[in-house]
């Protein structure tokens, strides 16, 4: 039997490439549905998610639910009737009804190898812990969080040099193209679906305020996996001369100095500032001050005149 009619679920930038890839085959949804306009930035401007941009660009309608499984919704989903529901980074969980619905039922694009990272932030989670591989998998959506028969799964390296941005782009490439594949099989009756081991899951960690707070006395590579789990947004927050700032990028410096954490050792000439942690030293390549844009933190110091007995305080 033919999938015709697919239904595609998504939000944030992360989903685009599977919307848009979609959108260039017979597989372009006849129906998206994302999350409501929030307001955003300084001005609490109101503004819709880009998976609705896109979609309107695509002239494909576009639904945005307060809840998804309200019975209004699942009333509007009915007349569409469904051949397939496709979930990439929707950001709600659907009930048995929607479940059921499709004729070859609901799919999600999840970016990490499952039962590893269940919930919703599986690239901070693998960048925090410095892990080396990660990579997506698409599976079919049961009534438990990310806990489905899995379809397919491809790994991906970590780069030493990936942040939470670069490899949330690179995982969203890959995955568009891994849940086409997905759908081709379903739609083939050649998928396979393997049972996940839930003695093997693993959960993401909750990205609260307190961890995006540095803590100079913590150890260098701990620092380091969190300003990399979460570059550049929303970025690590530090204080200097009681002012809020952020950190993007780090790279650890082999030498231990006996200094309080926070104190800035050096500065390095077109490469940036050297602060002390609890053991190594940090270099400070990358920076947010706030209100401003990202910039080179040797571009800051010309500016800022940093000196050597100054500290970077915590972002407490």
């Amino acid at each position: 039997m033919a999938i015709e009619k697919v239904i595609f679920m998504g939000t944030p930038e992360f989903a685009v490439p599977s919307f848009k890839l979609l959108c260039e085959t017979r597989y372009k949804p006849i129906l998206c549905i994302t999350q409501p306009d929030k307001e955003k930035g300084r001005n609490r401007k109101l503004l819709p998610p880009v998976v609705k941009i896109e979609a309107t660009n695509a002239g494909v309608p576009v639904l945005q639910p307060e809840d998804v499984n309200s019975t209004e919704i699942f009333e509007e989903l009915c007349r569409y009737n469904p051949d397939l529901i496709v979930t990439v980074a929707y950001g709600s969980l659907l009930k048995k009804k929607i479940r059921k619905l499709p004729k070859y039922g609901c799919i999600n694009l999840h970016p990490s190898l499952l039962p590893l990272y269940r919930g919703s932030t599986p690239i901070n989670s693998a960048l925090f812990n410095n892990d080396v591989v990660t990579g997506n998998t698409i599976f079919k959506i049961n009534a438990r969080m990310d806990a489905g028969a899995i379809i397919t799964q491809s790994e991906m390296k970590i780069s030493e040099n990936d942040n939470f941005t670069t490899l949330s782009f690179k995982l969203s490439e890959n995955g568009a193209n891994e849940l086409l594949n997905s759908i081709q099989l379903l739609e083939s009756n050649k998928a396979f679906f393997y049972e996940q081991d839930d003695k093997l899951a693993t959960y993401s960690e909750k990205i609260t305020r307190e961890i995006t707070l540095i803590d100079w006395n913590k150890p260098a590579r701990e620092i380091r996996n969190k300003v990399r789990g979460l570059a550049e947004i929303p970025g690590m927050t530090a204080s200097f001369r009681g002012k809020r700032i952020k950190i993007i990028e780090v790279e650890i410096v082999e030498d231990e100095q006996n200094k309080e954490p926070g104190s800035i050792i050096e500065i390095i000439k077109n490469k940036g500032i050297v602060v002390a942690t609890a053991d190594k030293n940090l270099l400070i390549k990358r920076l947010q001050p706030e209100g401003k844009q990202i910039m080179n933190a040797y571009v800051f110091n010309i500016g800022a005149r940093i000196t050597s007995e100054e500290l970077f305080g915590n972002g407490h």
